[in-house]
């Protein structure tokens, strides 16, 4: 009986001790590390973040903590890791987050916000054609957090106007959103400055703003100010000297 027992031990520990050497083999060694949803930031960023290499066994890879390091990217919201054991592959999906603006800070300082009004990152220039932010005050930031203002109908405002530019294809048009003035809030794109008033009506005054592009020749290059606080039929536009 006793014999028998040993055997089934010494069983049991062969059994353990050959799975042991075929966990940390190189078989379960990563092959390859594919990335996919990156935009803003680069593949080089998200490996560099991600303490992987060909010496890493994929079997037992953390990839909680490679998604803490990679979030440390503020433009990164996410990533899903995916393991393929058999071709040793590791895929990474990223959701990134967009940016949708540019808050002035002080003179020749912006805030780099997304369309949620989260600060990625401040800088003392702009890179993008985006909408800059005029007008809105706020008492702190926090880089990674949403921009604390105590105006909360000017902070819906921006973020509002900034997802339906982007929506409809102004985001690289429009020089700023200015809410100094919220009943009044003016939008500049070109030469041309809208008067939008505030929230309501939102999309159909984004949307009337393209229309009124389209119709006007060299839409770009003319000078002039349209009152879209009202939705009407037909508007005016007054040409500027």
């Amino acid at each position: 009986m006793q014999s028998r027992k040993f055997k089934i031990a010494a069983t049991m520990c062969v059994i353990a001790f050959t799975a042991v050497l075929i966990m940390f083999s190189p078989i379960f060694y990563l092959n390859e590390i594919i990335i996919s949803g990156e935009n803003t930031v680069s593949s080089t960023d998200i490996r560099e973040r991600l303490g992987a290499d060909s010496t890493t066994n994929l079997l037992f890879f953390n990839t909680n903590a490679a998604r803490s390091r990679i979030m440390e990217n503020l433009y990164i919201s996410d990533a899903v890791f995916t393991r393929d054991m058999v071709g040793r592959r590791l895929y990474i999906q990223v959701r990134e987050r967009r940016l949708a603006a540019y808050v002035e800070h002080t003179p020749g300082s912006f805030l780099y916000i997304d369309e949620d009004g989260r600060v990625l990152e401040i800088r003392h220039f702009t890179t993008n054609p985006l909408p800059t932010v005029k007008g809105l005050n706020f008492t702190r930031f926090v880089l990674g957090e949403i921009l604390e203002v105590p105006d909360t109908t000017a902070f819906n405002i921006v973020t509002l106007y900034a997802q339906l530019i982007y929506r409809h294809g102004l985001y690289d048009r429009v020089t700023y959103i200015n809410v100094a003035d919220t009943d009044n809030t003016r939008i500049l794109v070109g030469y041309i400055e809208f008067n939008v008033g505030g929230i309501r009506d939102a999309d159909l005054k984004v949307r009337t703003i393209v229309g009124i592009l389209d119709a006007v020749p060299e839409a770009e290059l003319a000078r002039g100010f349209v009152d879209l606080r009202e939705i009407k039929l037909e508007y005016i536009f007054e040409i500027l000297t």
